[in-house]
């Protein structure tokens, strides 16, 4: 069954040109919680980072733009979000 972040990643795939998502690499999986997933564009120096434990909505959004932090309540919330943060909208 796909997740709710299989989606966003392919959503951002379509969307963003150079747009690289990497999970969080943990040390002991299935202890550790790997439910968070680093976000970057080409030729942008700020990274976004969107967590779940379970990789389904919502989504915690941080960024290095700002201190803010945002709950993405839907697909397309935490897209809409991580475009705006890098003024892809």
């Amino acid at each position: 069954m796909r997740r709710d972040i299989d989606l966003i990643i392919e959503k951002l795939i379509e969307d963003v040109a150079g747009v690289h998502i990497e999970q969080l690499k943990v040390r002991h999986p299935g202890a550790d919680d790997d439910g968070l997933w680093f976000i970057n564009v080409s030729g942008q120096e700020n990274q976004v980072q969107i967590e779940s434990s379970e990789g389904i909505c919502p989504f915690l959004i941080e960024s290095d733009f700002n201190n803010d932090r945002y709950n993405g309540q839907t697909v397309d919330e935490v897209v809409a979000i991580v475009k705006r943060l890098y003024s892809l909208t």
